[in-house]
């Protein structure tokens, strides 16, 4: 049975082609022993989501957010693969990125791989070419 690394979304899936650059990266010919696995398979994450203040603030912090976004988490099937990293598609909100990775760590015991697409150019948000970022070496400092 081959392996399938879960690719977790919340607002829009990979393209076709930033799917085929993600699955060169973590599933390619040399990569798959980096990930052990053979494919790619993407899974919506339910978006509901609390509505900010009038302000635009949110009542809890990051980690209060975490911790409620989790069920949305389970309800993906994220449980099935705790003690393994997991694939993240970066929503265009980098707050909510920043729960979501928070709470993927929490569930899995790993940061995930990240593939980000939304970068912050001249202080405006843009959607650009797709890159994999590997958040638990970052954690670790390698």
């Amino acid at each position: 049975m081959p392996l399938i690394l879960p690719c977790f979304y919340l607002d829009e899936p990979l393209s076709e082609s930033e799917l085929q650059f993600v699955t060169n990266a973590l599933v390619g010919h040399w990569a798959k022993f980096r990930t052990g696995a053979t494919a790619i398979e993407q899974r919506r994450v339910p978006g509901v989501l609390p509505v900010p203040d009038l302000d635009g603030m949110y009542a809890a912090g990051r980690e209060q957010r975490a911790e409620g976004v989790r069920a949305n988490l389970q309800h993906a099937g994220i449980r099935a693969y705790n003690g393994h990293q997991v694939l993240w598609v970066m929503p265009r909100d980098m707050d909510w990125d920043a729960v979501f990775q928070f709470a993927i760590r929490e569930e899995t015991g790993y940061g995930p791989f990240v593939a980000q697409r939304w970068f912050v150019e001249n202080g405006i948000l843009v959607r650009n070419s797709v890159r994999v970022v590997n958040t638990e070496m970052l954690l670790r400092g390698l």
